[in-house]
């Protein structure tokens, strides 16, 4: 027996190899695309920049690519609102392979398209806090390692629902709060494919985090069937769709802070209020007064002064954002 494993001990060691190698490989394929309205350009393409203000970066997640219909919303909501630079992450050689390969492949592809931002910004003379990287599920982690690729100075990272199998709170390649100046995450798709803990400055926790999100209930069913043979679910989409949503409204999904310990035991966030020095008559006012300085909204706009964990209910449809309306049962 000990011949044996003396014999195959070599083959199995390069088979293993020539699988990181493969990786490596695939992961290099990544690249990142400047979107135009009817076209888009690979980044050596693009002659010069007008003054930039923000630039923003999507990163998809696993299975996807930069025309999936993933991010797609994203992409068309900065669009409609006349946004000028904007960036798609293409990591789909390494994005479409199992759900374990994909998921080393993070760090590897972060660094590919980190570097690749860094030489555009160099040759454009734009500073990294002016970058927003936003990304989805797997993209999410991505997004983070690559702020961390630039020591934290990134301006904001964004993390929609990110990747919950085979990540712990401890990862070394997962979003973490240091990946930027400002760290915000969506919470939506607990215990599935989302993750609940906290990983940013502002965590929130849309319907607590947890799956189905309203509306969701029938599609999750399904997904859960296939685990991570097609890692889609409704409600973890639904994070992307709801920052889409408040690119164009971006005060329609007020939230109220709450605690971690009332988060994961799903309480009343509500019965709470006073620890935050809050009470529902005020919070009532603020939000019909849409005042931002009372009030945390969820999205686009959302004030970097935030570090807490936040709670906030949807609608089972478009418009998801409950705005002037919202309830917070």
């Amino acid at each position: 027996m000990a011949r044996m494993l003396y014999c195959w001990l070599p083959v199995f060691c390069q088979l293993s190899g020539l699988q990181a190698l493969s990786l490596d490989a695939l992961a290099r394929q990544s690249s990142i695309y400047y979107q135009r309205v009817q076209t888009e350009l690979s980044l050596d393409q693009v002659a010069q920049l007008s003054t930039v203000e923000s630039l923003k970066l999507i990163v998809h997640g696993f299975l996807g690519s930069r025309t999936h219909s993933s991010i797609q919303p994203l992409r068309n909501a900065y669009q409609a609102q006349g946004f000028e630079h904007l960036l798609i992450a293409d990591w789909s050689p390494a994005a479409n392979l199992d759900y374990p390969s994909s998921r080393r492949a993070v760090a590897k592809v972060a660094v590919v398209l980190a570097q690749q931002l860094e030489q555009f910004l160099v040759r454009h003379n734009v500073s990294s806090e002016t970058v927003h990287i936003i990304g989805h599920s797997l993209g999410a982690h991505i997004a983070g390692r690559m702020g961390r690729y630039f020591n934290g100075t990134v301006g904001r990272v964004t993390g929609l629902d990110p990747a919950l199998p085979l990540f712990t709170p401890r990862s070394e390649d997962s979003l973490k709060a240091n990946a930027a100046q400002f760290v915000d995450v969506i919470h939506t798709d607990y215990p599935l494919f989302g993750d609940l803990t906290p990983r940013g400055h502002a965590d929130f926790y849309v319907n607590f985090g947890r799956a189905p999100q309203p509306g969701c209930e029938e599609v999750d069913l399904l997904a859960a069937s296939k685990l991570l043979l097609e890692a889609y679910s409704c409600s973890h989409n639904r994070a992307v769709l709801f920052y889409a949503e408040s690119i164009g409204l971006p005060k329609n999904f007020p939230t109220i802070p709450c605690s971690w310990k009332v988060i994961r035991g799903s309480s009343s966030c509500l019965d709470h209020l006073s620890e935050f020095h809050l009470n529902n008559a005020s919070l009532v006012e603020a939000i019909v007064n849409m005042d931002d300085g009372q009030v945390v909204y969820m999205g686009e706009q959302v004030t970097h002064s935030a570090t807490s964990h936040y709670y906030l209910e949807t609608n089972a449809a478009p418009p998801f954002g409950q705005g002037v309306n919202a309830k917070f049962d």
